[in-house]
């Protein structure tokens, strides 16, 4: 099984309307939903809040057989209030082409 993982930055000012979101997605109904596209795409997802004196960050975690394509499908059947949601809260385009990937420089089991 494969590992991406991604950081992204929460704008200033928008960490409570990134929390807020955070809550709605957790709801049973929203989550199963959530959870559904994540296993359509054939990605385990996981997202985690970094909080830093230069400010906030999200890093996330996917896990499947192509995390990086499985990412492709989630931006592309994001929902619009979801899409919008990222542009205004994280600066990411969900309509366009994935961001970089990053690069791994280190691993302790290889």
């Amino acid at each position: 099984m494969a590992l991406l993982s991604m950081c992204l930055p929460i704008l200033p000012g928008k960490k409570e309307k990134w929390l807020e979101m955070m809550n709605t997605i957790n709801e049973v109904s929203a989550k199963a939903e959530m959870d559904k596209s994540r296993e359509d795409a054939g990605v385990h997802e996981r997202t985690f809040l970094q909080e830093t004196p230069d400010g906030d960050f999200v890093i996330l975690t996917f896990e499947g057989e192509n995390p990086a394509e499985s990412l492709g499908k989630i931006m592309a059947s994001a929902p619009e209030e979801f899409a919008t949601f990222a542009l205004d809260v994280h600066g990411m385009d969900m309509n366009g082409p994935p961001p970089p990937l990053p690069q791994l420089f280190y691993d302790s089991r290889t």
